[in-house]
């Protein structure tokens, strides 16, 4: 057996159930196919956060999780719909992966920020369940810069009934990869709200409900139109920059 202690990069064991090459515990989310999550967390605020199966390569230890939800309130927020100039790969990214993901109705908002970049190690390692090759002291930590990846953070917020799903993605370079889930039940949809309420645009609704009948609309009912008048979040349309941009 190779002997780990004081090299806990040289372990080749699961790194969710620490099972030992070539097999995972019964319980493992490594032993199933068809697992879509590895770990569901409570947040102080009640919302559920869940690790995805299809980001473990990048969060399966705590330090590299601890990494990215330190990236998260780094976030700048823009509300879908709206006019942005946008870096031309993220404008792209987004242009291309939320028809494919069948989300473009609820994307109330996006957010992303430049420097919101995690390190990977682009180490061909067959088996992300058992890489440690951004372990401390690894060989790979020395390795040439061209064997290391900058892979910037983004999220998408949909409408929910209840509230709000945060879809937390890595842009791996040739597309993204959902890592993490956030599912808030704190904001359900009122009765009678407008579209743009419901979706969070509050700063555009007329104050006026749905109407299919021609008939007089109703008064919005969500709960904005009384609350007292606070500053908007920035809000942004998906487009990527042009060299035009100013014009926009």
């Amino acid at each position: 057996m190779t002997n780990v202690e004081g090299r806990p990069w040289a372990d080749t064991s699961c790194l969710l159930c620490g099972a030992p090459p070539g097999d995972h515990h019964a319980d493992c989310p490594g032993a199933d196919p068809d697992a879509v999550a590895y770990l569901t967390e409570e947040l102080p605020d009640g919302t559920t956060r869940t690790w995805t199966m299809a980001g473990v390569r990048y969060t399966a230890t705590p330090a590299r999780r601890a990494a990215i939800t330190a990236l998260m309130p780094t976030m700048d927020w823009y509300q879908a719909g709206r006019v942005v100039s946008l870096p031309f790969m993220l404008g792209a990214l987004l242009k291309e992966i939320v028809p494919k993901m069948g989300i473009a109705r609820w994307l109330a908002r996006f957010g992303f920020h430049p420097l919101a970049t995690i390190r990977v190690p682009d180490c061909g390692c067959t088996d992300a369940l058992r890489c440690r090759c951004d372990f401390d002291a690894h060989p790979h930590t020395n390795a040439h810069p061209d064997l290391w990846a900058d892979y910037s953070l983004l999220v998408l917020r949909l409408r929910r009934p209840e509230g709000w799903l945060d879809l937390w993605l890595l842009d791996i370079g040739v597309g993204a990869v959902v890592i993490a889930e956030d599912d808030s039940h704190n904001d359900p949809i009122p009765t009678g709200a407008s579209h743009d309420c419901v979706m969070g645009w509050c700063d555009q609704c007329t104050g006026t409900g749905p109407t299919r009948d021609g008939a007089n609309p109703p008064v919005c009912a969500h709960p904005c139109h009384t609350a007292s008048p606070s500053t908007t979040t920035a809000v942004a349309d998906v487009r990527p920059e042009t060299e035009h941009a100013d014009d926009h």
